[in-house]
């Protein structure tokens, strides 16, 4: 198996055990009123009940009010980005539990440091997205709010495309956070 294929394996086994965890965490409480909402609101414009503007004004307010009534899980989530990406490598040979089960590990010529993990995740693993959206998510209205978070996840679905490419298609098999952290990935 190359380099970038477990790689890319690695990182899809941590961020599923991420999403278990939520998802566990999630079904232990109660129903956000404002997801069913939400439902309602697509099945209407599904139905052609409301049109695109009706629907996206309303969007925008729900979208504000989920992110709000969810803020214990997106701290969770937050927390357990930080735990598998910045505290198990430095508990664990500077490998997250995916790349220990693959063998592969973040190398730096030097002594990796907490400021190069915590890079990494801020621009592959999402840390950045979250921590801007606990920003905005009370300081911002609804329009606003909608159209940053809107940007901030299509630029980190950019950002995770762009390393994939880079880590599959370089010579270096290194993405933007190898890079911009001067770390590698290695086969142990």
């Amino acid at each position: 198996m190359s380099i970038a294929s477990k790689r890319f394996l690695a990182y899809i086994l941590d961020m599923f055990m991420i999403f278990i965890i939520l998802f566990l965490l999630k079904s232990l409480m109660p129903v956000n009123k404002y997801e069913i909402e939400l439902s309602n609101l697509n099945e209407s414009y599904l139905e052609q009940k409301i049109d695109v503007n009706e629907y996206i004004n309303n969007l925008k307010i729900i979208t504000l009010n989920i992110d709000k009534e969810n803020i214990e899980i997106n701290i969770a989530g937050t927390l357990l980005i930080i735990v598998s990406f910045v505290i198990v490598p430095i508990i664990n040979n500077n490998q997250t539990l995916g790349q220990k089960l693959l063998k592969i590990k973040i190398n730096k010529n030097k002594p990796l440091r907490i400021d190069d993990l915590v890079g990494r995740a801020v621009i592959v693993n999402g840390l950045g997205y979250m921590i801007f959206m606990f920003i905005i998510l009370y300081l911002t209205s609804d329009n606003i709010y909608f159209i940053l978070i809107n940007i901030l996840g299509f630029f980190q679905l950019l950002m995770i495309i762009i390393n994939s490419f880079m880590v599959i298609y370089s010579k270096e098999k290194r993405g933007i956070a190898d890079y911009f952290t001067n770390t590698r990935i290695e086969e142990i």
